[in-house]
């Protein structure tokens, strides 16, 4: 089984606006609402690439209903701890006539103590033995930073897999607890280091040194670059794949999703790469934070099988 965990889902509300302009009156030509999170649009995609998953987390305020009844309507299985506060709401601007992306994102609720233990116990209930567990996203206010590295050490003392996509101290703190896998972009690994990490090799060889520390596999997403895919036995970059952008939203947690999907489908380390590239691709091309479907990633499979190499760093 697959557990998705969303500490701080969101209300995704989509406009576009052509030539948005600061400091006037914008008019949104169109408009769209989704359910987010980084855990839960990984649920999404793996729905769609026929993988059931249990998404699990907080939820409150008006909106929870929102999310249960979409989650129902797509199949979703979920187990959210009710909380007193509002679930956050945030707002996405996509200018197709200038190009550009602009998230306006809520901090998200004050989650209470009592609310964080009855989560925990929850948690613990669906880390069994050989699931696969998503740790992504941020925190809501009253959490402690270190709160993924607990889970990640929760989960691998039942002897579930733990995949983590996160940023910051977030991330520091979670990797030194060794999950299985990591999905950092260049930008939340340059901040690990603390140093502006752009070079092909600087980047592998950061991502080795992580490797060696017990973390098996990191897949390092570098935008319209492509990406790097990290393991104990091989090395492969990826070229970026031209595709129309009408939203990154969501690209990074489908890629996500795809590590989860190679894992259950034993592929390659190559043609885990490939499956990944061919995600990030079909999902920029989607409005809001729609999920791909597998028709989709398997019309990119060819090209992106093209763009992607095998590195020969020495080890």
């Amino acid at each position: 089984m697959v557990i998705t965990v969303t500490l701080n889902p969101a209300l995704d509300r989509t406009l576009i606006i052509e030539n948005f302009t600061l400091g006037t009156v914008n008019r949104a030509s169109k408009e769209r609402f989704d359910i987010g999170g980084k855990g839960i649009n990984v649920s999404k995609v793996l729905k769609n690439l026929g993988i059931e998953s249990k998404a699990i987390g907080f939820l409150g305020g008006m909106v929870k209903s929102v999310f249960l009844e979409e989650l129902d309507n797509r199949g979703i299985e979920h187990q959210f701890v009710e909380i007193g506060a509002q679930t956050r709401t945030n707002i996405k601007v996509v200018d197709n006539k200038n190009s550009t992306n602009t998230d306006i994102n809520e901090a998200g609720p004050a989650i209470k103590e009592e609310e964080l233990q009855k989560f925990i116990e929850i948690y613990k209930e669906n880390c069994k033995k050989e699931n696969i567990i998503v740790i992504s996203g941020g925190i809501p206010k009253g959490i402690s930073d270190d709160i993924y590295a607990r889970l990640i050490k929760i989960a691998k003392e039942r002897g579930a897999y733990t995949i983590l996509d996160a940023e910051g101290e977030l991330f520091r703190k979670a990797i030194m607890e060794k999950p299985y896998a990591i999905k950092p972009n260049n930008h939340e690994l340059s901040l690990l280091f603390n140093e502006t990490l752009e070079d092909e090799s600087k980047i592998i060889e950061k991502a080795i040194g992580i490797q060696k520390n017990g973390v098996s596999k990191i897949l390092v997403s570098l935008g319209s670059k492509g990406a790097i895919y990290v393991t104990d036995d091989e090395i492969y970059s990826a070229k970026g794949l031209k595709v129309e952008v009408n939203s990154t939203v969501g690209a990074g947690d489908s890629m996500v999703a795809a590590i989860v999907y190679s894992l259950l489908n034993n592929l390659s380390n190559k043609d885990t790469l490939t499956f990944a590239q061919a995600c990030g691709a079909s999902t920029v091309q989607l409005e809001g934070t729609e999920a791909c479907t597998l028709d989709e990633v398997k019309s990119f499979l060819e090209i992106s099988e093209r763009n992607v190499r095998r590195v020969d760093y020495g080890n």
